[in-house]
């Protein structure tokens, strides 16, 4: 088994991969920065309704002064409530409250060439390759330098490291604004800090400064990702108390923001997404079922020019059975097996790390496991909705996870990786993955390949 607190020598292993490692990273950075500038949506520069309702508060905090989104040079976003007359976007404000901030710098420094009136494609194009783009890359960076302590065998490093440029939804995600992939990029940068403080010994206030900062970052921008935080900083409590506290003060600079923009929003610190109600009004497409008090999508009936809410063909309709839904989230149209395979391999490590005695990393191992089926049990039972994340590819509010469940690859990858067999069938799983991942790139929301497929042969209806 890898033990994690060995680093490699300076042998031949570490020399030359770390170069493999960088072609690999070169290439991945020009292949998603090639398709952020190709994806396209319909008819405008955003994707869908989703990232349009972010920009549609990038443009009107930077343009107008307010979050309020009323008047945008776009059409109305069906991601959107209604508070006091105005409309509001549904998403938190803080990420569109800092890249109003990006968008004014790159204004400025364009002379007033780059803006949403004159070059809205340019400006999304560059915003875009910002926040996900140089994430990723450094993500990338951080991984391959932790894989030269995880996975000593060339083989699994290389696919492993491979996996982690091109085989996820962070990949397919990084052409467009969302929340998801920042989330996921955050659990890792604060990932790794902790796993220098746990594994290696490290006592840097620094790392502690990382590790709380970039956990709770992951946490305002991904609210289930608050269980992260809060296994992370216990754990890092009971193991190095006193040094720990330096992660609380950086912890509260994402939170306060997080905060004090919802206040600017809705007046109290409860997000717009909390309030139900303010869902529903003339005009939005979604309205509070009365039978069952959940949100449902509507749309006009042709025929009868009537609002219809009960649409048996619309995603934001359906309340499958609590297993069909849990199965598809695991091995249907949306499963996290079914679309990325290599995880399967997660699985196996995650087994193997925890049933090794004295593994450092085996308490992580047991949180990733936490974290995962807490996941599972809130979107199955407690979301108030049974609709994937609504038109997306994957399991969206899953990708947080993402860099977890890659950090119990490489072990489950050396189990049998000297066996062709076993190789082939790892090959073969990376080849799902990565197809997954790119079918995604030419639009983000809309359905996975598996569940376009089920679609076309009529065994889904939505």
């Amino acid at each position: 088994m890898i033990d994690p607190m060995k680093s490699n020598g300076p042998d031949e292993f570490s020399i030359k991969w770390p170069k493999l490692d960088s072609l690999i990273i070169s290439a991945t950075a020009g292949v998603i920065l090639g398709l952020i500038l190709l994806a396209r949506g319909n008819s405008l520069p955003m994707h869908s309704p989703n990232d349009l309702s972010r920009w549609a508060t990038v443009y009107s905090l930077a343009e107008r002064g307010t979050y309020q989104i009323d008047e945008t040079p776009w059409p109305p976003t069906i991601d959107r409530v209604q508070l006091n007359g105005h409309s509001y976007s549904s998403k938190p404000p803080l990420l569109p409250t800092l890249l109003a901030g990006e968008y004014l710098v790159l204004k400025k420094l364009s002379f007033g060439k780059l803006n949403f009136h004159d070059t809205p494609e340019a400006v999304i194009r560059t915003i875009v390759a910002t926040v996900n783009l140089i994430p990723l890359v450094i993500f990338l960076i951080l991984y391959s330098r932790l894989l030269n302590r995880l996975a000593p065998d060339p083989w699994v490093h290389t696919y492993a490291m491979v996996t982690a440029a091109l085989g996820t939804y962070l990949t397919g995600f990084s052409v467009t604004l969302n929340n998801h992939t920042i989330a996921a990029f955050s659990s890792f940068f604060a990932l790794y800090a902790a796993f220098l403080i746990w594994c290696e010994g490290q006592r840097k206030w620094w790392l502690f400064g990382l590790a709380g900062f970039f956990a709770a970052f992951a946490a305002v921008n991904e609210l289930p990702a608050v269980s992260f935080l809060a296994g992370l900083v216990a754990g890092l409590l009971w193991k190095v108390p006193r040094r720990t506290l330096w992660a609380l003060p950086f912890a509260l600079l994402p939170i306060a923001g997080h905060f004090w923009t919802n206040y600017r929003v809705t007046g109290s610190l409860e997000p717009a997404y909390a309030n139900k109600a303010a869902y529903d009004f003339p005009g939005s497409y979604w309205k509070i079922d009365p039978a069952t008090g959940r949100l449902v999508g509507s749309r006009i009936d042709p025929a009868t020019g009537q609002l219809v809410i009960h649409v048996s063909d619309g995603i934001d309709n359906q309340f499958e059975p609590w297993y069909l839904y849990l199965f598809n989230m695991l091995l249907g149209h949306h499963g996290i097996f079914s679309l990325s395979p290599i995880f399967i391999f997660t699985v196996f490590g995650i087994a193997l790390v925890v049933g090794q005695p004295g593994n450092p990393l085996k308490a992580y191992g047991l949180l990733t496991v936490l974290l995962t089926t807490v996941l599972l049990i809130f979107y199955t039972f407690f979301a108030g909705q049974r609709n994937y994340g609504g038109m997306t590819n994957g399991l969206r509010w899953s990708f947080w996870l993402i860099p977890s469940w890659l950090m119990f690859l490489p072990f489950g990858l050396g189990w049998k990786a000297s066996q062709r067999w076993f190789r082939g069938m790892a090959l073969m799983f990376l080849v799902v993955s990565a197809a997954s991942a790119f079918y995604a790139t030419r639009n983000p929301w809309t359905r996975p390949w598996l569940h376009q497929f089920l679609y076309y042969i009529g065994w889904v209806k939505y």
